[in-house]
């Protein structure tokens, strides 16, 4: 049976393009805890796919462990897509390049500082490719990881203020790997 209050928080988080994933961070104490609006969808998951149906969304289950919502028919990759890409495969790189385990990036006690994307960001093949993106043109990195990544659950800031992918933004980031590098195979 749907809860009527769960309900609501899940249509307010996926409507809005938000992801819910199977745990979330408590700042609090720096922990992981399971998420109840993601338990909530997977207990009654035939009744929300119906109800999203209803309303033209197909409810979407990854194998991450996280949930979204697409519109029926709609495009695959939009503006908003190529955007999240384009953050996550530049964070993928800054992460490689500093000499960091991917498990950093996904490890909710670690993470990685604001302050090593935004140097790595400032370099010339970095920009382009984000201006390309329609990204960092009036706004620094982290203000577009926060828009892109955080306010949508892809992404979570740690209680020592580093970026962490969220189980949704790891599952996306090893989808990303895989398109873009079959025999790589990151494995967070």
């Amino acid at each position: 049976m749907i809860s009527n209050e769960l309900s609501q928080a899940i249509y307010n988080l996926l409507i809005n393009g938000k992801v819910i994933s199977k745990h979330r961070y408590l700042a609090k104490c720096n922990e992981l805890e399971e998420n109840p609006l993601y338990n909530e969808i997977f207990i009654n998951f035939d009744e929300y796919r119906q109800l999203y149906q209803r309303i033209n969304f197909e409810l979407v289950h990854q194998d991450g462990g996280f949930f979204f919502i697409r519109e029926l028919g709609g495009e695959q990759a939009n503006d908003v897509t190529i955007k999240i890409q384009a953050l996550l495969i530049i964070i993928g790189r800054i992460v490689t390049e500093q000499g960091y385990l991917f498990e950093v990036l996904t490890d909710h006690r670690a993470g990685i500082r604001p302050k090593d994307l935004a140097a790595a960001a400032g370099e010339e093949r970095y920009l382009d490719i984000l201006h390309t993106c329609k990204l960092c043109k009036s706004r620094g990195i982290d203000e577009e990881i926060n828009n892109h990544l955080v306010a949508r659950g892809l992404m979570f800031i740690n209680s020592r203020g580093h970026y962490v992918l969220s189980d949704a933004g790891a599952a996306f980031f090893r989808e990303l790997s895989e398109a873009y590098n079959p025999s790589a195979g990151v494995q967070p």
